[in-house]
C-alpha cells in the first residue's frame, strides 16, 4: 500500500525555507479529548510536531485524567501542553442540541486561542466550525478531518424543526471547511465520503491529501514479546476479543452473533471465551446504556462474555497480544486504528469489508474482511479455530506489514511537508486580505459588549443594596470618586 499525498510540493520554495528558518508555535485544538481514533491521532500529531521540533499547545474542553490516553495524564509526555477551557459549557442541554453546544464550546476555544495566543498554525479536527473566525488571526489553518459530521449524527424520522437545525449545521460545516487553508483526510474512503457529501468542495479540495495514522507503539512494545511463539504455545485456548468504546455505531453485538453462529453450527469446537473491552464513560448515556444492552443480548444469546470498561494501556497490549483474533465490528469505519494495534502485536484481524479496514487489513493475508453478519463473522472465527497454524502465519505477516507501511517516521515526514504546504498558503491568504484584523476586532467588540454588561449588573446590584440612588449607575459613581479622589 502506498500512502496517498495529493498536496503541491513546496519544499523548494524559497519563501518556505525562510519561514522554516524557527520552530513554529502549533496550537491543537480538540473539543474533547478522551479515549478514541480521534483523540489518538490528534497526539500523533501533537509527539510528530514536538519531534520536529515545535512548540506545541493542546487546547480542548475537556480531559479526564480518569478517561484519557496516558500522554496527557499528569506526569505524561504531552500533559504540560495541556490547556483545558469552557469546561462550564455544557455539552447538551437536557439531552438535545448536542452539535449546537459542541459549536459553542468550539467557538469559544477558538476564542481564547485567538486572544491568548500567537501561534503559527492553528491545527482543527472534527469539527471546522470555528476555522471562518480564525481565518482573520495571524495563524495558518490546518483542519484534519476524521469524518463528516453530517453523516454522524442522524436521527430516527426526525421533525421539521430538527431537519431544518441540521441543515443549518450541515451547511456551516461545509462552508467552514472551505476556509482552511490545507484540509487533510485520514483515508482514501474518507476523501471519497467527504467530496460526495460535500459537493461544492470539489472546487476548492478537488483532491484531498490522505494522511493515514501511525501506530504508537511504545506502550506495545514494553508488553509484546515473541509473537510467533507466543501465538503458538496458547494454541489450545481460543480469544475473541474486541476493542471499541461502548457505542451503538461499533456494532459490538455483531460479535455476540457470530459466536452465538458459531455454537449452532460447528458444535463440536470448544466454545471460545469472548472479551468486549473499550473506552467506557459513566458521565456518557450512550455508553451506560449500550452496554446495559450488550449484557442483555449476551444473555438472550446465552454467549459468556468478558466487559471489560477503559482498559489501562498495560492491559489493552495484553488483550491485543493474547487473542486469536481482534473482531472490528464497525461498517464503514473511517480509518480505524484497532486493527493496525492488533496487526502490529501479531493478532489477525476479522474486521468487515467496508472503510478504512480495507486499506489496512489484507483479506486472507493478515485477517479477514467480511460482510456484516453473524454467518460471515462466524465462517472467519471457525476458519481460524480449525487452522492455528494459518492463525500464526496471519499474525506474523500481519506485524511486517503494520511495521512496514504504518510507521511513526512517514507519518512525521508527512506531517511535516503537511505543516510547510499550510505555512505557505496560509501566508498567502494573510498576505491578501491586508492588514486588518477582523477576528481582533470582533474580540475587543465582544470584550467591549461583556464590560457594559457587567456593569449593568453593577448598577442594579448597588440599588438592590441602597448604595447608589435609582436615577444613579455605577458610571456615575466611578466618575464622582475620580473627581473627589475618593475610594469606592
Amino acid at each position: 500500500m502506498t500512502v496517498t499525498s495529493n498536496m503541491p510540493s513546496t519544499t523548494n520554495n524559497s519563501s518556505n525555507s525562510k519561514l522554516q528558518a524557527r520552530p513554529l508555535h502549533v496550537v491543537f485544538i480538540h473539543l474533547d479529548l478522551g479515549i478514541g481514533g480521534a483523540e489518538q491521532l490528534v497526539l500523533q500529531l501533537a509527539t510528530a510536531s514536538a519531534a520536529l521540533g515545535h512548540k506545541i499547545d493542546l487546547v480542548t474542553t475537556r480531559c479526564e485524567p480518569n478517561h484519557c490516553f496516558a500522554a496527557v495524564k499528569p506526569g505524561g509526555a504531552l500533559h504540560h501542553t495541556l490547556h483545558v477551557w469552557g469546561q462550564w459549557i455544557p455539552a447538551n442541554i437536557a439531552g438535545y442540541g448536542q452539535a449546537a453546544c459542541s459549536t459553542v464550546r468550539l467557538l469559544y476555544l477558538a476564542y481564547r486561542v485567538a486572544r491568548k495566543k500567537s501561534p503559527d498554525v492553528i491545527v482543527l479536527d472534527v469539527l471546522p466550525t470555528p476555522l471562518a473566525f480564525l481565518t482573520s488571526t495571524n495563524a495558518a489553518l490546518l483542519f484534519y478531518c476524521h469524518f463528516p459530521d453530517k453523516l454522524l449524527t442522524r436521527t430516527q424520522n426526525p421533525s421539521k424543526l430538527s431537519r431544518l437545525y441540521r441543515s443549518l449545521m450541515d451547511a456551516v460545516e461545509e462552508r467552514s471547511m472551505q476556509s482552511a487553508d490545507v484540509c487533510v483526510v485520514n483515508s482514501l474512503f474518507t476523501r471519497r465520503t467527504v467530496l460526495t457529501t460535500f459537493t461544492k468542495l470539489r472546487t476548492a479540495w478537488p483532491e484531498l491529501p490522505v494522511v493515514y495514522p501511525a501506530l504508537d507503539t511504545s506502550s506495545l512494545d514494553s508488553a509484546i514479546s515473541n509473537v510467533a511463539n507466543d501465538k503458538t504455545a496458547k494454541g489450545q485456548k481460543v480469544v475473541f476479543v474486541s476493542l471499541n468504546r461502548f457505542e451503538r455505531k461499533k456494532n459490538l453485538g455483531l460479535l455476540l452473533e457470530a459466536a452465538a453462529w458459531l455454537r449452532q453450527n460447528h458444535p463440536k469446537l470448544p466454545a471460545p471465551t469472548i472479551i468486549i473491552a473499550g473506552g467506557y464513560d459513566v458521565k456518557n448515556v450512550e455508553n451506560v446504556q449500550y452496554r446495559a444492552e450488550l449484557g442483555q443480548l449476551a444473555d438472550e444469546l446465552q454467549v459468556p462474555t468478558e466487559f471489560v470498561h477503559s482498559i489501562s494501556d498495560a492491559k489493552r497490549a495484553e488483550l491485543l497480544q493474547t487473542a486469536t483474533a481482534v473482531i472490528y465490528t464497525p461498517a464503514n469505519e473511517h480509518f480505524g486504528i484497532v486493527p493496525l494495534e492488533a496487526m502490529y502485536a501479531g493478532t489477525p484481524v476479522v474486521a468487515v469489508n467496508s472503510g478504512g479496514p480495507t486499506e489496512t487489513v489484507r483479506d486472507g493475508t493478515t485477517g479477514f474482511l467480511c460482510q456484516p453478519s453473524a454467518a460471515g463473522f462466524g465462517k472467519a472465527l471457525s476458519t481460524l479455530m480449525q487452522n492455528p497454524a494459518q492463525t500464526v502465519r496471519m499474525g506474523q505477516a500481519a506485524r511486517k506489514h503494520v511495521q512496514d507501511t504504518f510507521g511513526e517516521d512517514r507519518l512525521q515526514q508527512e506531517w511535516k511537508q503537511v505543516l510547510e504546504d499550510a505555512l505557505v498558503r496560509g501566508r498567502a491568504r494573510m498576505a491578501a486580505r491586508g492588514n486588518y484584523h477582523l477576528a481582533r476586532t470582533i474580540i475587543y467588540c465582544l470584550e467591549a459588549i461583556l464590560t457594559l454588561l457587567v456593569c449593568l449588573l453593577l448598577t442594579w446590584l448597588l440599588r438592590q443594596l441602597g448604595l447608589v440612588e435609582p436615577s444613579e449607575s455605577i458610571w456615575g459613581t466611578v466618575r464622582r470618586a475620580v473627581v473627589r479622589g475618593d475610594e469606592l
